[in-house]
């Protein structure tokens, strides 16, 4: 790590001395804020302060995917949703497409660039098709991360997508934008599911006339439960496009905003800290319970279909696998979805003894939420929880 500190600062040395661009995450980029490429890759920091270094005459390519959508220079619309410029020194750059120099935060687009989700041809746990989701930019699809979805129930069974050690670093200014549906759950109205009158009609239908009142409250709701949490994107059309329904599944509100939360944060600093590169797959899986009016347990869906099929299951649990390919080491973390649930219901959905309570994994701190969370071996969770394409495991993450 020393030496790669070492080596970064020469590199801004001499970009000082002869010419090269050096790019903020805080004041360099504007909004709406296009897509950026760099060597057919989403730009991405590369300094320990979460600065951007580009060489003199290295060029980027700036984006603005999605209908009627085009790249503003300043304050004059190009009509072309595609713009390559080269860094000529400090933050100037020259297009290559038409006579233009200025500042990279001179350049926007007309709207927010839009995202979007492609089938592949490749099948996941069983039948399901892989969808990846990204930005399609002149005919060549850039993808952020995959979704495994089950188009019967309408629910991802896993999102797959990659966790580096600049992740950790955040292009500021950025407004939450509103989820986006896409193709994947067809004339299923998936946004209306969410919403607390809808929560309360269909906690009625299962659970039976005034239960809603028992398990929904201003602070304990479903929530959409990011899998890919747009945290772990740096730049604003990458954290933009994390918000797919494709993305979600239900996760009551007191886990979402804290041991999933507290997940979330310790792994982008574990992975920055560690400085390498995972793979992370994060799932739902199951469906959760609820006792209704006669104390019996009832699975819990968010509607149902024309058939009056229930889908869009309230999983029983979220997981997040950690997988460093290089070292062929995981880390399982596991969330019960429920703060219902008393001690004994508890235990018995807890499958695998809790190896983060070792010492080697104090960089994680459970928040007192409610809920229960536990972390498990690769194998003993494949063995309960079998969704996932095999992974070649020979060690523990930490």
């Amino acid at each position: 790590m020393k030496y790669c500190l070492v080596l970064l600062m020469l590199i801004k040395i001499v970009n000082e001395v002869y010419g090269g661009c050096n790019l903020s995450l805080k004041n360099d980029f504007s909004t709406p804020s296009p897509v950026y490429l760099h060597k057919n890759k989403f730009l991405a920091p590369n300094t320990p302060t979460g600065d951007i270094l580009l060489g003199r005459s290295e060029t980027l390519q700036v984006a603005c995917p999605g209908h009627k959508i085009s790249v503003v220079l300043g304050n004059k619309t190009t009509g072309i949703d595609v713009l390559n410029v080269k860094c000529v020194s400090n933050k100037i750059f020259r297009s290559l497409d038409m006579n233009w120099v200025g500042e990279i935060k001179e350049i926007k687009c007309t709207a927010l660039p839009w995202f979007t989700e492609d089938e592949t041809n490749k099948y996941c746990h069983g039948r399901n098709k892989i969808f990846r989701t990204g930005y399609n930019i002149s005919g060549t699809f850039h993808t952020l991360y995959e979704i495994c979805f089950d188009k019967d129930l309408l629910t991802p069974v896993y999102v797959k997508h990659e966790l580096t050690p600049m992740s950790n670093f955040k292009q500021v200014g950025v407004r939450r934008p509103s989820f986006y549906g896409g193709q994947l759950f067809g004339k299923v109205r998936i946004s209306h599911m969410y919403k607390i009158e809808n929560q309360r009609k269909i906690f009625q239908d299962i659970l039976g006339a005034g239960m809603d009142q028992k398990y929904i409250t201003k602070i304990q709701f479903l929530n959409r439960g990011h899998l890919a949490p747009n945290a772990d994107f740096t730049l604003n059309a990458e954290q933009r496009a994390s918000f797919h329904y494709g993305n979600t599944a239900p996760q009551w509100m007191r886990g979402n905003a804290g041991d999933w939360a507290a997940v979330e944060d310790a792994v982008r600093r574990r992975v920055n800290a560690l400085n390498t590169t995972v793979t992370v797959y994060t799932g739902a899986y199951g469906v959760s319970t609820l006792a209704d009016q006669h104390n019996v347990q009832q699975e819990i869906y968010l509607g149902s279909d024309g058939n009056n099929n229930f889908i869009v299951p309230v999983p029983l649990y979220f997981f997040k696998v950690i997988y460093d390919p290089k070292e062929r080491k995981a880390l399982v973390f596991v969330l019960i979805n429920s703060t219902y649930y008393n001690t004994s219901m508890i235990d018995e959905l807890s499958f695998c003894a809790d190896i983060c309570e070792d010492s080697k994994y104090s960089w994680l701190r459970w928040r007192n939420d409610g809920t229960h969370s536990f972390c498990c071996e690769y194998q003993d969770f494949v063995e309960h929880i079998n969704v996932l394409p095999k992974l070649n495991v020979d060690g523990l993450f930490y």
